[in-house]
């Protein structure tokens, strides 16, 4: 007895070690989990979220869940496209992702709720997630499908985030539409009608330009042509100016002519043809109204003398 008892002491020992060991873990920044006892098979609804060194108890385990974001897809690599219609009947292939975070007080009710093993919710994450996009996509037609890809996205983002967060204990973050294969026939006529209004706003553009275009050379010919007009006006008061100077000198000389030429027909009483050969002989000689009376001349004209006939004077 006494040699067994320090064996036993040891013993003993060793048990409170390794049970020691095994009830104490770690828990990741990124994880937080819910306390499983084997012994009683039961789960301690205080969900642990701290990080660090975790004690648990002698036949305890954790059961851990992702604090992070995670991503469900439905794409080629996995088989699991989804195959839907859209609202006017066309066969659509759906390619998606989304994204969601577990919530950290819905983690013990999604354990019971929907775990047998541990990671069994995202099958039903993904099942369902299946049937509320496949559902949603009838509401939207193949037009919208090909020019609203990210409005569909983001309801279908909300959709899945209000059911989610109801029945599932999660949101959903974010949701990418990553493939969705329409028939050929339509894509091909959609494109032929983009390529076509394209084509339409391309000439609109062209058009407007040609506008602003024609509209900046039609007021550059306004101005010119006010400028002409302008220089025509200007032309036009040049030529009456000039010429009513020139009306007002020849009236001028006029009445001082038939004031003169009156005169000489009253003092020495010429009229009729004498008077006609006065002024003509005057005008030969350089006398009149207009005449330079400082200028000296050589020559003189004579009343009744043959106007061929020269007369020197000598000085």
């Amino acid at each position: 007895m006494a040699e067994a008892l320090p064996f036993c002491v040891m013993l003993v020992g060793v048990i409170a070690i390794g049970i020691g060991m095994t009830s104490i873990t770690s828990l990741q920044p990124t994880e937080m989990a819910l306390k499983y006892n084997w012994l009683l098979k039961t789960v301690n609804p205080v969900v642990m979220t701290e990080p660090g060194l975790v004690f648990t108890g002698p036949l305890n385990s954790l059961i851990r869940y992702p604090k992070t974001i995670q991503t469900l897809e439905y794409n080629q690599e996995h088989r699991d496209l989804l195959d839907g219609r859209t609202q006017d009947g066309l066969p659509l292939i759906l390619g998606l992702s989304f994204q969601y975070r577990l919530l950290p007080d819905g983690v013990y009710n999604l354990y019971f709720a929907y775990e047998n093993s541990p990671g069994d919710y995202e099958k039903i994450y993904k099942l369902v997630g299946m049937h509320i996009i496949t559902e949603l996509a009838t509401k939207f037609t193949a037009y919208q499908f090909f020019n609203e890809k990210q409005k569909i996205a983001e309801v279908m983002r909300q959709s899945l985030n209000d059911y989610f967060s109801k029945h599932l204990f999660a949101t959903v973050e974010s949701l990418q539409i990553q493939e969705d294969d329409l028939p050929e026939a339509f894509t091909t006529t959609i494109l032929t009608a983009a390529t076509s209004k394209q084509n339409i706003t391309r000439m609109e553009k062209t058009r407007d330009a040609k506008i602003i275009e024609f509209q900046t050379a039609r007021q550059i010919a306004e101005a010119q042509a006010n400028v002409t007009i302008q220089e025509a006006i200007g032309d036009q008061h040049r030529i009456m100016q000039n010429g009513k100077a020139d009306a007002a000198i020849i009236q001028a000389y006029v009445e001082a002519e038939l004031t003169a030429y009156g005169k000489i027909h009253t003092e020495l009483g010429l009229s009729g043809d004498d008077l006609v050969n006065y002024i003509w002989y005057d005008t030969l000689g350089g006398g009149g109204v207009s005449a330079n009376t400082n200028e000296e001349k050589d020559i003189q004209l004579l009343v009744g003398v043959n106007p061929s006939a020269y007369i020197s004077q000598t000085r």
